[in-house]
């Protein structure tokens, strides 16, 4: 499944329908390390289709446990202690935080050593929570300076249980110390003055462990004892309530709209961001729904302007709808206070940062105190502006963005870029997000760069690409790697026929600087004189159009959008490209730029383009014009970045 790399998405764009998310994420992780620890073999339906679910099913694999995939989407899981063995490598969390820490507590229990590594980002988070209590059971667990950050290595076994409070509300945490417990001699005892999810010890009980759990103050106690389990199949894992809550604030925030999320796991601590919305003034409604054990479907009607409340960190125990909660505070009239939400620093980003940076960039203010959040939303008089937003490669920032798009006024386009950040947790969101949409729906971001030879146009494709994070394609090295492999078959350019049915057969590959035709890499050869001589007879053959047309549609397809720079980008091949720019200069500066051509050849060129009869080089209706002549390149991509 491709990912766009950036999402445009249309302002006050009306949401109608139903969604179903993926399965629970937390859910998904534990279904899967407890399966690999029962005795047996276990049958999980609905698990989350994400990368860090599946970072988590890799590392069982990777230590013994049987993994087969069903033609249902179920995954089949054969573990038990005597079948797993110490991983022949490192073990890849990738981006995920919860799969390192809940296989280290996973790990703890065997007496071999495992190295946890991860993606530069998670190789930045802390796992000092985990080491210290781990380490007091006996384990060996060491990282990388004061906070123990990745890579991660743990020497298990020999384990003895300890009574540990959390200095940290973390339900990973806590399902890191009750795995290693099951291994531990004696009682493991973990206490929380405030309730995480409590999918582990729930997880834990049904497999048949020695678990118990009592109240304690406003928390909970749970104590585990050694344990053998047993498999809990078939199982099937309900529907994502943190996902589910960027449908739900969707619904909520752009006026007329009305939002169904199905199949929802309605259990403790998971649903607290409702009674959060409720209170702003939202009306949702929660039905149970069959759809899996203990789920529910969540209604979300819009109904009028919201206002500002104070939210608790004990409300939304994981923090994890905070960037959704966030854009409805940026709507409301008032000011939303969220209090003890310093934990959202350690998140896949700096999140904090991150919610401040999202909400001012939609018109909203937003500052931070210590650990307190506090957000002015610019009410019932005003929209939310349209807004260019990195998601800085975090899943919660890249959907919270898109639906801070949906809310903005009427007639305004967002641009998320990093979107494809939301593989890590719901490949589809674009998809179900739009098939909500009753018009203008949501759409990979394209970029269409157009221009005479010398004009700028790879300097400066180049330039926007990278900022924005997207991927490239000079058509033009396409057109030149045809003229190159005609010239290297004898074949004259202007033979119309016998070049087209050299195109037809060819293998182009255009990726990053280099250019290869039928796997030989033809780089250098394509700039020469004689190439840049052929190639615009090579480029007006009808045929050969229509074929190089077709490969550049798919390539934005396979690559999820992108910067395309040519000759007839926004005009032909894109017409309905997010952004079209016409790159223009002096025809005495065009030439100079030109190693490879004199000022007669360029002139030539245009001749030959501009009065081509297929696709000829032509200024699109909707294109932004632009002279390059004796502007910096920096100048020049600045105000067309400025034009998103």
């Amino acid at each position: 499944m491709t990912l766009p790399a950036a999402l445009v998405v249309p302002g006050g764009v009306v949401c109608r329908g139903t969604v179903q998310t993926p399965g629970e994420k937390s859910i998904s992780h534990r279904a899967v390390l407890l399966a690999a620890l029962a005795e047996g073999t276990s049958v999980v339906h609905g698990l989350s289709d994400g990368a860090d679910v599946g970072a988590s099913i890799a590392a069982v694999a990777a230590m013994g446990a049987g993994v087969a995939r069903g033609p249902d989407g179920s995954v089949t899981i054969t573990g038990g202690r005597d079948r797993l063995h110490q991983p022949a490598a490192a073990i890849d969390c990738g981006n995920s935080g919860t799969t390192m820490r809940l296989l280290a507590g996973f790990v703890a229990g065997f007496e071999w050593e495992t190295t946890l590594v991860g993606d530069e980002s998670l190789s930045t988070r802390p796992m000092d929570r985990v080491a210290e209590p781990l380490g007091l059971m006996g384990a060996q667990v060491t990282g990388q300076g004061k906070r123990c950050t990745p890579p991660l290595r743990i020497r298990g076994g020999q384990l003895h249980g300890i009574s540990w409070t959390a200095k940290v509300a973390s339900a990973q945490v806590k399902s890191a110390i009750l795995l290693a417990g099951l291994s531990a001699e004696g009682p493991t005892i973990f206490r929380e003055a405030v309730t995480t999810r409590t999918h582990t010890e729930e997880m834990l009980a049904e497999a048949g462990a020695d678990i118990t759990v009592e109240t304690w103050g406003d928390g909970r106690e749970v104590t585990v004892r050694p344990s053998e389990l047993r498999p809990v199949t078939p199982r099937t894992v309900p529907g994502d309530p943190s996902a589910s809550a960027f449908f739900v604030v969707a619904g909520c925030t752009v006026p007329g709209s009305e939002v169904s999320v199905a199949g929802i796991y309605d259990g403790p601590a998971r649903l607290g961001y409702l009674g959060v919305l409720r209170r702003m003034g939202a009306r949702v409604a929660v039905v149970p729904d069959g759809v899996a054990p203990g789920t529910a479907t969540l209604t979300a009607t819009y109904n009028g302007s919201l206002r500002g409340t104070v939210v608790a960190a004990a409300e939304i125990p994981s923090l994890d709808e905070i960037p959704a909660l966030a854009v409805a505070a940026a709507v409301a009239e008032g000011v939303t206070i969220f209090t003890d939400v310093g934990e959202l620093r350690v998140k896949e980003v700096d999140r904090l940062a991150a919610v401040v940076g999202l909400v001012t960039a939609f018109g909203a203010s937003a500052m931070v105190e210590g650990d307190t959040l506090s957000i002015t939303g610019v009410g019932p008089d005003r929209r939310l502006r349209a807004a260019l937003v990195d998601s800085l490669g975090d899943h919660r920032m890249a959907m919270a963005a898109a639906v801070a798009g949906l809310a903005a006024a009427p007639g305004m386009r967002s641009v998320i870029t990093g979107f494809a950040a939301v593989g890590t947790s719901y490949p589809r969101f674009a998809d179900d997000l739009a098939a909500l949409t009753t018009a203008g729906g949501l759409r990979p971001l394209i970029v269409a760069i157009d221009g005479p030879a010398g004009a700028g146009k790879s300097t400066v494709s180049k330039a926007v690409a990278t900022h924005l994070g997207l991927d490239r394609l000079d058509t033009g090295a396409m057109y030149r790697a045809v003229a190159a492999l005609a010239l290297a078959r004898g074949i004259d350019p202007d033979d119309q026929a016998g070049v087209a049915v050299l195109a037809a057969a060819a293998a182009i590959e255009v990726g990053g600087e280099r250019v290869s035709i039928d796997g030989l890499d033809v780089t250098d050869r394509i700039r020469s004189p004689e190439v840049g001589r052929a190639v615009s007879l090579v480029a007006a053959n009808p045929d050969v159009r229509a074929q190089l047309v077709a490969r550049q549609r798919a390539w934005a397809e396979a690559h999820g959008g992108g910067v395309v720079e040519g000759r007839d980008i926004g005009s032909v091949v894109f017409p309905s490209a997010t952004l079209k720019v016409y790159l223009d200069a002096a025809p005495e500066e065009r030439a100079r730029r030109r190693h490879d051509e004199s000022a007669a050849g360029v002139a030539r060129r245009d001749r030959i383009d501009s009065t081509r009869s297929v696709s000829p080089l032509t200024v699109a209706p909707d294109a932004h014009h632009l002279d390059t002549t004796g502007r910096s390149v920096q100048d020049v991509v600045e105000e067309v970045l400025s034009w998103l």
